[in-house]
């Protein structure tokens, strides 16, 4: 079989003897839960009631490593925030600062455009350059820096251990708004809902403490009940003292822009078409709104029947390709292999085919690697190397390592992956006929084309 793969604007393809694959994994087809245009109204309309009284509204939004559909819910708020005094906190946890092209990713060119933030033209800025959005009100837009300890406070230490500081921006605030999307996450269950705040707005060390706790034993993708990753984030989140009106948002497809075939472009009599239109363009499957807890709660429910992929057997190979926003850089990468987990065997090989157009992204994971002589030294390390923000993502890939080895089809310089352990290929078929060579011929395999949006589960 000849399997056509999509990656960074490229394609390629990989040849399988019929007798090798299993199965070629894709998302499971959804229809939305509910009608998604009426529930952004009602979503917009409680919040609306919600801000009843309040000039100072800060409102979180995902960064740029997120599909978060912002554009059309910041324009079905826009009638309740219109004559209030606004800002925008973009959660960047300890990612680096957007781009220009970054910036309209996260809150959409029709938003930016509206409301004088983006400039005709010009050129586009570097990664730490604030662009001139807003002429008259450039500070409507704040990006968090988890390294800033003047614009960080303290709120209290949680059960853990765990030093919560956060962005001051919420003590300026009468009261706050949160716009998440809802994936599954490698080691805290699933993004949204707590990790707007932790990490999307915490200090670097604080961050660090709560993401130490990934090799244990429930922290895991889907997980939440016994994940202290998890229970971590939920506490430190309960610490904010402002009132908080959160709207979970699960999609068919993470990828920006595609619209699955089953979404309903009209609304029930009575819905405004503007409500219809703007889910529409969006392929949303739920909309969940109201307090931050609750609604991550359903729409984590949703989101288990939209990526959670069951399967029959456990494969010796997976090849998993991501696409945009994750194939953003290495550091990002790692879902893959994460996500794969569940459905490789004890001896195995992993195959991650990702652009990584940004290139490594945060290298500290991958210096936490340097002078080990195995992958087994980060785990026998000292607790004070705990304390490097990247040993998480380290300890998470020895912690795979043991038991499979991991290829990778990347933009990224040989060097620096086999520095990581893994293994460099410049095509997937070189990197499959490696993996067949390795563990025989009938060796047993599962193709994601969009890694990024299948979690394989083993069927009861």
């Amino acid at each position: 079989m000849r399997i056509e793969l999509s990656s960074g604007g490229a394609k390629q393809s990989v040849e399988v003897p019929d007798r090798n694959l299993i199965a070629v994994l894709q998302p499971n087809d959804c229809c939305p839960f509910h009608d998604t245009g009426a529930a952004l109204e009602q979503a917009a309309q409680a919040c609306a009631a919600f801000l009843d009284g309040s000039q100072r509204v800060l409102v979180l939004v995902n960064d740029y490593t997120r599909p978060t559909p912002n554009a059309p819910i910041l324009a079905a708020l826009d009638p309740a925030l219109r004559d209030r005094d606004v800002k925008y906190l973009v959660c960047l946890g300890t990612h680096r600062p957007p781009t220009e092209a970054e910036y309209e990713s996260i809150f959409g060119a029709e938003f930016l455009q509206k409301t004088g933030t983006v400039p005709s033209q010009g050129p586009v800025r570097l990664p730490g350059t604030v662009p001139a959005f807003w002429p008259s009100h450039r500070d409507r837009v704040v990006c968090h820096d988890s390294k800033d300890k003047s614009n960080l406070f303290f709120l209290g230490k949680t059960g853990f251990g765990t030093d919560v500081w956060l962005n001051k921006e919420l003590l300026w605030a009468d009261k706050v708004i949160t716009i998440n999307s809802i994936e599954p996450h490698y080691f805290a269950g699933y993004t949204g809902g707590r990790k707007g705040f932790l990490p999307g707005i915490a200090a670097y060390e604080t961050v660090a403490a709560n993401h130490n706790m990934v090799t244990s034993p429930g922290s895991a993708t889907f997980g939440l009940a016994g994940n202290p990753v998890h229970e971590d984030m939920t506490e430190a989140a309960k610490m904010v003292s402002r009132p908080v009106f959160s709207i979970q948002l699960v999609q068919r497809d993470t990828k920006t822009g595609t619209v699955p075939p089953r979404v309903r472009r009209s609304g029930p009599e009575g819905l405004s078409p503007v409500f219809a239109d703007r889910v529409a363009t969006t392929g949303l499957l739920s909309v969940r709104s109201g307090d931050v807890f609750r609604s991550f709660d359903e729409a984590t429910r949703d989101a288990h029947k939209v990526f959670a992929v069951p399967v029959k057997e456990k494969a010796d190979i997976i090849l998993s390709v991501l696409g945009p926003p994750y194939d953003i850089n290495f550091y990002q990468a790692q879902r893959a292999v994460e996500f794969a987990r569940p459905a490789l065997k004890s001896s195995a090989v992993h195959i991650t085919v990702s652009a990584c157009f940004d290139g490594v992204g945060n290298d500290s994971f991958v210096k936490v690697f340097h002078g080990c002589n195995s992958p087994s030294d980060i785990l026998s390390g000292n607790r004070q190397s705990h304390s490097v923000l990247g040993w998480h993502k380290s300890a998470r890939l020895a912690q795979i390592m043991q038991t499979a080895d991991l290829y990778t089809v990347m933009g990224i310089d040989d060097a620096v992956v086999k520095s990581a352990f893994m293994h460099p290929f410049k095509t997937a078929q070189a990197a499959l006929d490696a993996a067949f060579a390795k563990l025989g011929k009938n060796a047993k395999l599962y193709v994601i084309p969009d890694a990024g949006s299948v979690v394989p589960v083993l069927a009861q």
